[in-house]
């Protein structure tokens, strides 16, 4: 085959170190625009994200040159170092180590960009914490202890 082709949608979540809800300091419009200039340089298409005081998701489409874990750790450091030299930010910005990364099939990519979109109702019935482990399960992924 003389070209290839990929589609690879990966849904992220990220979680402030020590899920301190730390994400309420800074507008989750500011976050989203940067990480959003972050993914085009890098070439991944941005398709849905929602920032949450203790957590984020985002749904991009990843090129195949990139792992995922590359492109986990370029949004994370970068957003972090941006984070921590914004005006408003009283405090240090870390997000925690890990993170959450589940592959997505073209043919699903509307139902995860509305359960995304739909996070602030969402947790009103569902903590974070419970929320990643289902999405853990529901991966068919050992649940952390």
């Amino acid at each position: 085959m003389p070209h290839s082709f990929t589609q690879i949608f990966i849904h992220y979540m990220f979680a402030p170190k020590s899920r301190f809800p730390l994400l309420t300091v800074e507008k989750p419009d500011l976050i989203l625009n940067y990480m959003s200039g972050i993914c085009k340089n890098y070439d991944c298409k941005f398709y849905c994200s929602h920032v949450m005081p203790d957590h984020i998701h985002l749904l991009l489409n990843i090129p195949s040159k990139l792992s995922v874990a590359e492109i986990a750790k370029i949004l994370k450091a970068n957003t972090s170092r941006f984070l921590n030299t914004h005006p408003e930010r009283k405090s240090r910005f870390e997000w925690q180590e890990g993170y959450g990364a589940f592959s997505c099939s073209y043919s699903m990519i509307d139902t995860v960009k509305t359960y995304i979109q739909n996070q602030e109702e969402h947790h009103k019935k569902q903590s974070f914490e419970d929320e990643y482990r289902s999405l853990i399960i529901k991966h068919n992924l050992d649940v952390p202890s």
